[in-house]
């Protein structure tokens, strides 16, 4: 058997068979073989080194979520998946924190990477499993939701805002979330144009909310996040 069979072989093998054929070798094997099982698995771990680097590159360091890189790559196999098949459609929801700035600056940003973090696990938390949420910069996330035409994004909102809600009960500044919305290929046959859809969208919302808004402003009140569940920007109204 020449090199190129003995190869063909080794590389179909587990990790265990490769550390069985490398004892065997080495009570009496060949020089060849024994030479293609040890470039088998260095190749291998230069693999696993690879993928490692390769997620390290789509992750957002601080919350742990997809980041703007990833997100762009796989709007355009989105894209190009709908095109592929009949009545192909998906949406993105273009997530905003309100007056983040303003409890960043007087709380410090050790506080604002709290309650960024915080933000992040809430959206995990509220999507379904297949969709995918990124952050992007700053307080901005994007929400991908694969198969999911305006009606399932106006759901997926809904279904946030009920959570916020929930977890904004008793407290005495919320966490306010402005959402905006776009589905291809309606609002945008293109990913730039699709975001810049879905960031209108949210901008609307969120000016929206500042002219419903009273004209007295609460500053917010400084609590740390200790754990995950626990909601930032404010304290209960009543107790300790």
């Amino acid at each position: 058997m020449n090199g190129s069979a003995h190869r063909n072989i080794i590389s179909t093998m587990s990790d265990d068979q490769l550390q069985t054929l490398i004892t065997d070798e080495a009570e009496g094997g060949t020089a060849l073989v024994n030479d293609l099982v040890q470039e088998n698995l260095s190749l291998r771990k230069e693999v696993q080194n690879l993928r490692m680097y390769r997620s390290l590159a789509y992750k957002d360091p601080l919350t742990g979520l997809r980041n703007r890189r990833y997100l762009e790559e796989r709007l355009a196999e989105e894209i190009d998946r709908s095109r592929r098949i009949a009545d192909g459609v998906f949406s993105v929801l273009l997530v905003d924190l309100d007056d983040f700035k303003a409890a960043n600056d007087t709380f410090g940003h050790a506080e604002g990477d709290r309650i960024l973090i915080w933000v992040a696990r809430f959206l995990e938390r509220n999507v379904r499993d297949h969709d995918i949420v990124c952050r992007t910069g700053g307080d901005e996330f994007v929400i991908l939701l694969p198969n999911a035409g305006e009606e399932g994004s106006r759901l997926l909102i809904d279904r946030l805002r009920t959570a916020l809600d929930a977890a904004n009960a008793g407290r005495i500044r919320a966490v306010g979330l402005s959402i905006g919305s776009a589905t291809w290929p309606d609002n945008g046959s293109s990913a730039d144009r699709l975001i810049e859809s879905a960031d209108m969208s949210m901008y609307q919302n969120k000016q929206r909310k500042k002219a419903a808004r009273l004209p007295a402003k609460t500053v917010p009140m400084r609590v740390r996040v200790m754990e995950d569940e626990t909601l930032p920007w404010g304290g209960p109204t009543s107790g300790s």
